[in-house]
């Protein structure tokens, strides 16, 4: 195989390819390395910039008819794409296009949750790649019902994961950070990782409980005198710097109402600064509804309040 190339859309799809170019480069004298050509639609952009590598930009308004010519041209022995949601519908024309072509496709999936939307098209029917790759085996259930074969799913494990491992012992961005987000000594830094439920909320999904649900629970935390609050905040104690991190899919300025609820006690910001590993090697606690960021924190040994569960065993009791 002499030509990869890798396709990516939405944040969770492009960390697990930024992963996989990493290690298909790790050797970089070995003659036989492929080239790989990395092309970053939207929200994607961002995360290959921040890891440093160079993505060339999805072309805009680019159509199904038009797709053919532009794959063809690059002359790849393999299309590896990430998976995105219900919001949009390319890595679907990939696969279909490059069937056409003869070019082998390869999907990672980042998560085992929301499956079958991803690999539906506009038109609500399911269109797989050639090939899956899972991070374990609870995706594959879901995967054979939609009609993939066993043999055509790949259990990688979760190579984001790994690479996390190896980003830790870099260069660490945590004092340029807490410049920019006004960190005074003796404050408990609390990231909040936003999810874009409101967004798919727009789009006709129903969930039990919000984003801003989270935050509002986690503000109450933060305020509360009581020990098991104290617990779950893993001990933290005030001041608070309680900065939100907006979902790269959030609709601008959809958390700005909350800098006017500040208190003496928790001064909050809205910061999208830094890549998503830095941000959380700069916080003492991250905390979200279901964000990838936790599973970021878990991995860097930094606190993670999980609040979907949490806050629904609230409302349920």
């Amino acid at each position: 195989m002499r030509k990869i190339l890798l396709i990516s859309r939405d944040p969770g799809g492009s960390n697990q390819l930024v992963a996989l170019y990493d290690q298909l480069l790790a050797d970089s004298k070995n003659p036989d390395n492929p080239e790989i050509i990395v092309i970053a639609k939207d929200y994607a952009k961002a995360i290959w910039q921040q890891n440093g590598i160079t993505a060339q930009a999805w072309p805009d308004g680019i159509t199904e008819a038009d797709l053919a010519g532009f794959l063809a041209a690059y002359q790849a022995d393999q299309i590896i794409t990430g998976t995105g949601h219900m919001d949009d519908r390319t890595e679907q024309m990939v696969w279909r296009i490059a069937r056409q072509l003869g070019i082998p496709t390869t999907a990672f999936l980042d998560s085992s949750h929301n499956i079958a939307v991803r690999f539906k098209d506009r038109q609500g029917k399911i269109f797989l790649p050639d090939f899956v790759s899972v991070i374990d085996d609870d995706a594959i259930p879901a995967l054979l019902a939609l009609g993939l074969v066993r043999q055509n799913i790949i259990v990688s494990g979760d190579l984001y994961a790994n690479y996390v491992s190896k980003r830790r012992a870099g260069q660490n961005q945590s004092g340029l950070l807490h410049a920019e987000w006004g960190v005074k000594a003796g404050e408990s830094l609390i990231l909040f990782a936003s999810d874009y439920i409101r967004e798919m909320q727009a789009l006709g999904m129903t969930f039990d409980v919000t984003e801003f649900d989270c935050l509002e629970h986690l503000m109450a935390l933060l305020q509360s005198s009581d020990d098991l609050a104290h617990g779950l905040t893993n001990d933290l104690t005030g001041p608070y710097r309680l900065v939100i991190r907006p979902h790269p899919k959030d609709t601008p300025g959809k958390y700005d109402g909350y800098l006017k609820q500040s208190t003496p006690n928790m001064t909050i910001v809205i910061s999208s600064s830094g890549a998503s590993l830095d941000a959380v090697m700069a916080s003492d606690m991250v905390a979200s509804m279901g964000s990838s960021l936790l599973n970021e924190a878990r991995l860097l040994g930094v606190a993670a309040l999980e609040l979907g569960p949490l806050l629904k065993a609230h409302k349920d009791g």
